[in-house]
């Protein structure tokens, strides 16, 4: 037994190692019910009176284009909202899950101890240990940040029920199968973390249903802590963006795009958030295949978590994205559908998604980029567009609006800030929707930017003279997505000009009434898109405040830029 990459442990059906036993050592009066904590936002699972019962939603992420025979990252739900625990000393956790007839058994038992960083292309697996019930084999499979991982197997005989043991005892950790050992290890770090979450997952066409999950110390000296996950509540700082932009600049929403995990999972992240944004966008927590995992099946847990934490806060909420023609799950990408069978897919995912947050979502990005990445032509590359032709773009508008006619309609896009043939196109698509009296209210420009010694970013002159016919047109324009990418330079110079960049441009914002919005794309470096996907410690720098959540130069040259 050894630890690496991918090793297996087979452990036969009589094999001990170290511990074994029964795992009921302590009190049980100190043992605690976690189903008797909220399961009702786990994504999958419905809360009953004999458990949780749980369906496979096969939620994953779907590679980039140029690496289409990759196949998809698994990405199991966890319930952010449900029981958070901490362990202190050796401990015992017990779930009886009754598992489905249907086929073989399939069940898996996740607890989290650094949460994944997703985004809508890659996942980093972050830190977790889960117990998984596969047919005829256990698994205990061990998930480093390293992206290391250790499995331990043994075969079982597949029963109706199984009741799976877990305790630590000192530095090792065992698992006991209806009462019988299975595999001891050497306890693995995550069980160290403050704090564990805990997920519920199976395979597309199973279920299996949670009767009993319960933890309790083992011995006098140990403590386990059970808190309710809550939404953090912070009031806007007097001097913050969000305070200066609501007395100088009220027409200007100052946004950020949102991560679920770090919201629910790193209450500094959700201060420094409340404190000083007074918009959100889901950076992915709405996009189709993590809203829209399966045909006819929805997973709204993250986006519903996103838009609470906006309520609580005062925030609004900006939805993103609702007709494009990337992260798309399989079932839909590579399905036989007709024409007629993809335009009544779009209108049932844009009546189910405005619908569910019509009054509670301000306005949507209805469709994200509709255009050749560097072109003027449109992208013939979705599904929407080898459906419907052009008109796919008027479709999606007018079943957004017939969902929510008070939600503001935006059309997000990128490389458009300054004149070229891809923004007079944008604007030639914008021009003639509002001649056929179609619901458009808004353009997003997205501004993703690089700063480097070979590069320069589009000015603000540049911008503001585009910016200016899609505002005659009688458009809001915003600042959608705002990042600027030093690269391998964030020198303390490189950062004054990271931030006089951004002071220009949130400049031209509040100095013209038709912006709606200054919205950067993630605020801080320790979460941003500009990652390596393959390298967790690979942060970005594009951001305005730093890994450790302190404001960098741009936070405070955008601060001046407000209190103007």
């Amino acid at each position: 037994m050894r630890n690496g990459i991918g090793v297996t442990v087979v452990l036969g059906v009589m094999a001990v190692l170290g511990i074994a036993g029964r795992a009921g050592a302590a009190d049980d009066a100190a043992a605690v019910d976690l189903l008797a904590y909220d399961w009702s936002h786990l994504d999958g699972a419905v809360v009953a009176a004999d458990g949780v019962r749980v369906s496979g939603l096969g939620r994953a992420i779907v590679p980039p284009a140029d690496m289409a025979d990759t196949p998809p990252t698994a990405n199991p739900p966890i319930n952010l909202r449900g029981p958070v625990l901490t362990l202190a000393g050796d401990f015992a956790l017990t779930a009886r899950l009754r598992l489905g007839t249907d086929g073989p058994p399939q069940a898996r038992l996740t607890l989290y101890g650094a949460l994944p960083v997703i985004q809508d292309e890659w996942r980093q697996p972050g830190e977790a240990m889960t117990l998984a019930v596969e047919g005829d084999t256990l698994r205990l499979v061990v998930q480093h940040v390293s992206g290391e991982r250790e499995t331990y197997t043994r075969a079982w005989r597949p029963a109706d029920s199984v009741i799976l043991a877990l305790a630590r005892r000192g530095e090792r950790l065992a698992l006991n199968v209806n009462g019988a050992p299975a595999v001891t290890m050497p306890a693995p770090a995550v069980l160290a973390r403050k704090r564990l979450w805990l997920g519920l997952d199976t395979g597309v066409g199973h279920a299996f249903t949670l009767e009993n999950l319960r933890l309790r110390p083992l011995g006098e000296a140990s403590r386990v802590a059970v808190a309710p996950a809550t939404l953090v509540s912070t009031p806007p700082a007097p001097d913050g963006l969000r305070a200066l932009a609501a007395r100088n600049a009220p027409h200007l929403a100052i946004g950020t795009a949102v991560a679920t995990n770090p919201l629910l999972g790193d209450p500094g992240y959700a201060r420094v958030l409340a404190r000083e944004f007074s918009m959100v966008t889901p950076e992915n927590a709405m996009k189709f295949q993590f809203i829209h995992p399966r045909p006819g099946r929805y997973a709204f847990a993250e986006a519903d978590a996103i838009v609470d934490f906006a309520e609580h806060n005062g925030m609004a909420v900006h939805g993103h994205t609702l007709a494009w023609g990337e992260a798309l799950p399989r079932w839909l990408s590579r399905g036989d559908y007709s024409d007629g069978e993809l335009r009544e897919i779009l209108a049932d995912h844009i009546a189910t998604v405005v619908g569910r947050y019509k009054g509670r979502v301000a306005g949507w990005d209805v469709v994200n980029e509709p255009l050749e990445p560097f072109g003027p032509g449109l992208r013939r590359d979705s599904p929407w567009y080898r459906a419907m032709g052009a008109d796919y773009i008027a479709f999606a508008l007018r079943a957004a609006h017939r969902a929510d006619p008070d939600a503001a309609l935006y059309i997000n896009e990128f490389a458009c800030e300054e004149r070229n043939a891809k923004s007079d196109a944008l604007y030639r698509l914008a021009r003639g929707l509002l001649a056929d009296g179609v619901p458009l209210d808004g353009i997003g420009f997205q501004l993703h930017e690089d700063l480097t010694d070979d590069y320069r970013p589009v000015t603000a002159a540049a911008f503001r003279d585009n910016v200016r016919r899609f505002i005659d047109l009688g458009l809001a324009v915003r600042i959608s997505e705002m990042d600027v990418n030093l690269h391998d330079d964030a020198s303390p110079a490189r950062l004054q000009q990271q931030a006089a960049y951004y002071a220009s441009m949130l400049a031209l914002a509040r100095d013209i009434p038709a912006f709606s919005a200054f919205s950067t794309w993630g605020f801080t470096d320790r979460y941003s898109s500009l990652q390596d996907w393959w390298n967790p410690d690979g942060l970005g720098n594009g951001l305005i405040f730093d890994p450790a959540l302190r404001p960098k130069p741009a936070y405070d040259a955008l601060r001046r830029v407000l209190a103007r």
